[in-house]
């Protein structure tokens, strides 16, 4: 069996992700603060329009496991060696910073005098439900992946006929559980009370919120030589009718976004008696067109940018998940220190904090793993390493 090519474009696919998880984390204020003045439309934008990130994320992951595991053998060892690698490099990491933010929070409350059994309580409270800081819920999701996807695995390899079908299949099992989870059906007692389903864990932390995003991934991963064709720009595949598509697929994309900004406008101005499923609605349609615009932009980037940006943002890419998980430590204490005045000046603040935040934990990510031995205890699996093991090969 031929190992599978690498996918180049992918780290800078991954970039484009981590910067909106720092847009929306470095306006999330501005939302409260901004509420009546003229910046607030545009850091309301920045803030609905990046919505896609994790979904994107969730797209990406299931792009990567079904491209690279459907034509493997499932058995023991496969098995084995898939949970092993994200024992290591996903749970431990989790582990070790849902300490460090539990510590980080007791001292910001000023709680280390909480009785430890209430201590012990609440730390495996935030280890369970990914609650130690705002955006740890994501490993979760993760991890939630990791366990469902050896029986997916399973299930497409024996079903083959079914794999054109993956994405509607997720689309319609996430709105069914959206469907279920606003209206409810008779259900027991057991699983279901008052208008909500109680899962443990709340519905932005359930992996089959984002089942239309993991199956999109995880079809064009089984599909990956057709889909690659598509990507190919070129003036000749623009001529052959790819390009009015491509066309589009952005203008969708930007009208959506659009869109989607507006309504939660006129519901945090003047209210709105619209259905919240039109929320879900718009959030689900303009993070799955993200996913193909940004595959888009990151394809033409690697191959026709400029090498500088390419070098840059496949870095970036690259450190994505010790990233994630440093920023907003970075991003508080920016904000400790440093506040707005005038509208300029705010303005100038914010997006300093997005660029102290994703700069500074960058910095000390690609340091950590170009010199730091143990940095896979932090920050996940090192990039570089495998880059110099093939290196001390060839």
């Amino acid at each position: 069996m031929r190992k599978k090519e690498r996918i180049y474009e992918l780290d800078v696919f991954r970039s484009f992700a981590i910067m909106a998880v720092l847009t929306i984390h470095a306006t999330s204020q501005t939302l409260v603060e901004t509420k009546g003045t003229s910046l607030y439309i545009p850091f309301l934008f920045l803030n609905t329009f990046s919505s896609f990130a994790v979904p994107v994320f969730i797209f990406l992951s299931g792009f990567v496991l079904f491209y690279n595991y459907i034509d493997r053998p499932l058995n023991r060892g496969l098995v084995k060696s898939f949970y092993g690698k994200r024992l290591l490099y996903i749970l431990v990491p989790y582990i070790v910073f849902t300490v460090f933010y539990f510590i980080f929070q007791l001292y910001r409350r000023d709680q280390f005098d909480m009785p430890f059994a209430q201590m012990l309580h609440e730390f495996g409270q935030d280890l369970y439900k990914g609650t130690a800081y705002t955006h740890l819920y994501y490993v979760i999701i993760m991890l939630q992946l990791y366990l469902i996807f050896p029986l997916l695995l399973e299930g497409f390899k024996k079903q083959p006929g079914i794999r054109p079908w993956i994405f509607p299949i997720g689309l319609i099992l996430e709105w069914l559980y959206i469907y279920i989870n606003k209206y409810g059906f008779h259900l027991l007692s057991l699983s279901y009370s008052g208008e909500h389903l109680h899962l443990g864990l709340p519905k932005g932390s359930i992996i089959i919120t984002y089942l239309s995003y993991l199956f999109l991934g995880a079809g064009i991963g089984m599909y990956y030589d057709q889909f690659r064709k598509w990507l190919e720009i070129s003036l000749k595949g623009f001529r052959s009718g790819k390009g009015p598509v491509w066309v589009l697929i952005w203008i969708l994309w930007i009208a959506i976004g659009v869109l989607h900004t507006a309504v939660w406008y006129r519901y945090n101005t003047v209210g709105s008696s619209m259905n919240t499923m039109v929320y879900e609605l718009l959030r689900n349609v303009h993070a799955l067109l993200s996913c193909i615009v940004l595959w888009h932009i990151s394809y033409a980037i690697y191959y026709y940018g400029p090498r500088l940006v390419r070098i840059a943002l496949t870095s970036m890419g690259a450190c994505s998940f010790g990233i994630f998980l440093l920023h907003p430590f970075l991003l508080y204490w920016y904000r400790y220190f440093i506040s707005g005045g005038s509208s300029l000046k705010y303005a100038l603040t914010i997006a300093g904090g997005w660029v102290i935040a994703l700069g500074l934990s960058w910095i000390v990510v690609y340091f950590a793993f170009k010199y730091v031995k143990g940095s896979w205890l932090f920050f996940g699996s090192n990039p570089f390493r495998s880059k110099k093991k093939k290196a001390t090969e060839n």
